[in-house]
């Protein structure tokens, strides 16, 4: 799995370098790549109005989060209208690695070891990448990519204060600091601390993440990196309200006994190494990463003692609930890129396999209010043992203006469960192949078209299997079609139609409380993108984005229905101002109403658990403005910034441990900030 961009050799037949997903996930990657891709640049980082990692993904067509807690501690991450708690059908890569808790056994970002102060870029390819990376890649593959080292030591001191009213702020400080300390050796140190409350009541928020990174070059062709982090989260949850009580003031909280804990410690390494020409092949390149993750997490909950009330928000609570979970992952992966360049017909050959191990400890118990007594309600344990192997060829023809990629992924894996309390044990043995294919035209050097059909997965998680028998991967076939257009370097449009035939969906039959590969969605859109920065303003650049999704059942009672949470109409807008000292931005997006259970019920429930849901418009601004510069190039920077800037009201249904009721989306904040570096 290949790691961000840092540093660049030039040798005789190749240029060796790190590489992240699909070359260096820059603006110019993105023109020639045959699939739907968006990157949220290093420039746009740093001057959109983004509260978290959240908002910038909100500026990709087909992406829509539901922020519950307004501090992206808890994503909930949609792609192309696939949802699942704690954004269970989103593949999230840091810098090639998953960020899953179990990439296989349980793909849910629970926790979400990333601080916005360390991302300099963002990929997200929507279609194309499901040979190369996986699993749990059907709607697409998000990269989060590390800011490089930099060649001279460098330290950045940031300090952002959130007022949330009522109060109410939230503090994130961030100290950044290393370079190159010879010519080939370098070592940084990332840390931030979040801490405070954020809008809502019961909101406290405790969380510190620190990484130290170290680049290592051996040699003019081969590079070693390494990295070690420590993130701790500690959260109380205001969860979901009743109608009644969200119409008496949505920023209040009923839920005062939920909260969240969790802990992981991750460590990678990799290695890069220029293996020159040989044989046919002109140049040859290894690139070989080994991750490991040690997690856990917890959730706490307040409960009534009957399951018919086990989540009404306007009934107190009987029993608090704790759900701690253990996960150890263990993986590596080598990949080998090959390129012969022919006279008529060149070849770069990518083949790749990987071995993942995972070991997930799952304990639920609860103790009653009334009489301090606990009882366990579950001792799980579950192991998964993954190998996966991989093999693509670019085939470019017609002097490179066309380029046929034919692939296939094998993915084999085997889950077992294992009930600590009763002696109960399952096995569910999972053999997938998954064929690909990819066309890139370039038409001019203004136009590029492209088509792909590829094969994905996800496998079964691990709740599932206990009550499945040997439950199949849901399966999913991709298909896309797509036109760029760049008249110019200020202008730049580009257009996706996109078909998901997803399949084998795990679903529980209320008839035999067992679950089975049942259900059927279809997921098809266009997808629309465009950059401009006008010759008659040089200092704006505007950017839009509109996604049409129709998202519909295709089994069981309520075929024809529209998936849950899959809204209609998105659309994104945003400018940029670019002065000499400072920076101005406002970006805004919209979702149109969507249902939120498969019988698409339109009026609210009296608990508030099912009924549409409004349409938004939020937008957000930022200003930014350099205070000061010293001759030896320290510079302090401002900024200020609103988000939810007309303090648009709106809601989504419960989420995971408070999913009665109605989430309160985040109200308007006011962020002001500071960055030093030196």
């Amino acid at each position: 799995m290949p790691t961000t961009n840092t540093r660049a050799v030039e040798l005789d037949t190749v240029r060796v370098e790190a590489t992240s997903l699909f070359g260096q996930s820059s603006q110019l990657d993105v023109q020639t790549f045959a699939g739907a891709r968006s990157v949220i640049d290093a420039d746009m980082m740093a001057s959109g109005a983004f509260r978290s990692l959240d908002d910038a993904l909100q500026r990709v067509p087909g992406v829509r989060i539901l922020d519950e807690t307004g501090t992206g501690v808890l994503p909930q991450i949609m792609l192309r209208g696939l949802y699942e708690s704690r954004s269970g059908r989103v593949q999230v890569l840091h810098d090639g690695v998953p960020l899953a808790l179990a990439p296989y056994g349980q793909t849910s970002l629970s926790l979400f070891p990333v601080s916005m102060n360390q991302i300099d870029r963002i990929d997200v390819v929507r279609g194309g990448a499901a040979v190369q990376y996986g699993p749990n890649n059907v709607g697409g593959v998000i990269n989060l990519i590390s800011k490089p080292i930099p060649q001279d030591w460098t330290t950045t001191v940031s300090a952002r204060v959130t007022g949330g009213g009522a109060g109410r702020f939230l503090r994130d400080t961030a100290v950044t600091t290393g370079g190159y300390l010879t010519d080939t050796f370098a070592i940084q140190l990332d840390a931030d601390w979040l801490k405070g409350e954020y809008g809502r009541e019961h909101n406290d928020t405790d969380v510190k993440n620190a990484r130290l990174r170290a680049e290592w070059w051996l040699t003019p062709g081969s590079r070693l990196k390494a990295e070690v982090s420590r993130y701790v989260a500690n959260m109380d949850l205001a969860g979901a309200l009743s109608a009644q009580d969200y119409l008496a003031g949505s920023r209040r909280s009923t839920r005062t006994l939920d909260e969240f804990s969790g802990r992981t410690t991750r460590a990678s390494v990799n290695y890069l190494q220029d293996l020159g020409s040989w044989g046919p092949f002109d140049a040859s390149q290894l690139d070989w990463t080994t991750f490991s993750a040690n997690s856990t997490r917890n959730f706490v909950v307040g409960m009534r003692r009957a399951s018919t009330e086990t989540w009404r928000p306007d009934l107190p609570p009987q029993l608090r609930q704790s759900a701690p979970r253990g996960f150890k992952v263990l993986g590596s992966e080598p990949r080998l890129t090959l390129q012969a360049n022919g006279e008529n017909v060149s070849h770069a050959i990518t083949i790749g396999v990987r071995a993942m191990h995972e070991d997930i400890d799952f304990i639920v118990g609860n103790t009653g209010l009334d009489n301090g007594v606990y009882t366990l309600v579950r001792d799980w344990q579950f192991k998964d043992r993954a190998w996966t192997g991989y093999i693509s060829d670019a085939i470019s023809l017609f002097d490179k203006r066309l380029t046929v990629t034919p692939g296939l992924r094998w993915e084999h894996l085997d889950s077992s469960y294992y009930n600590r309390a009763t002696g109960a044990s399952t096995r569910n043995p999972i053999r997938n192949l998954l064929p690909g294919l990819t066309v890139g035209y370039q038409f001019d050097p203004r136009w590029y078209g492209y088509a792909d059909a590829q094969r994905s997965l996800r496998a079964p998680q691990v709740t599932q299997i206990i009550y499945g028998n040997n439950l199949d991967s849901e399966l999913a076939w991709n298909y896309e079609a797509g036109v760029r257009f760049n008249p110019s370097g200020a202008l730049q449009l580009s257009v996706a139609a996109y078909r998901i035939d997803f399949e084998n969906q795990i679903e529980l039959d209320n008839t035999t409380r067992e679950y089975g590969n049942l259900g059927r969605t279809r997921h098809q859109g266009i997808e629309l993108e465009g950059r401009w920065q006008p010759a008659f303003l040089p200092q704006w650049t505007l950017n839009t984005g509109y996604t049409h999704l129709q998202a519909t059942l295709r089994s069981g009672e309520f075929r024809g229905n529209e998936v849950p949470y899959a809204a209609r109409n998105q659309f994104n807008i945003g400018a940029t101002w670019q002065g000499a000292r400072g920076t101005f931005a406002v970006d805004g997006y919209y979702f149109g109403s969507s249902y939120s259970d498969k019988a698409n019920t339109v009026d609210e429930n009296a608990i508030g658990s099912i009924g549409r849901m409004p349409a938004y418009w939020v937008w957000n601004a930022k200003a930014t403005r350099e205070l000061m510069r010293s001759t030896q190039g320290n510079v302090l920077t401002g900024s200020l910034m609103i988000n939810n800037l007309f303090n648009r009201k709106y809601y989504f249904r419960g989420i995971d441990t408070s999913p009665w009721g109605r989430q309160p989306a985040p109200a308007t904040t006011m962020s002001v900030g500071l960055e030093y570096s030196f």
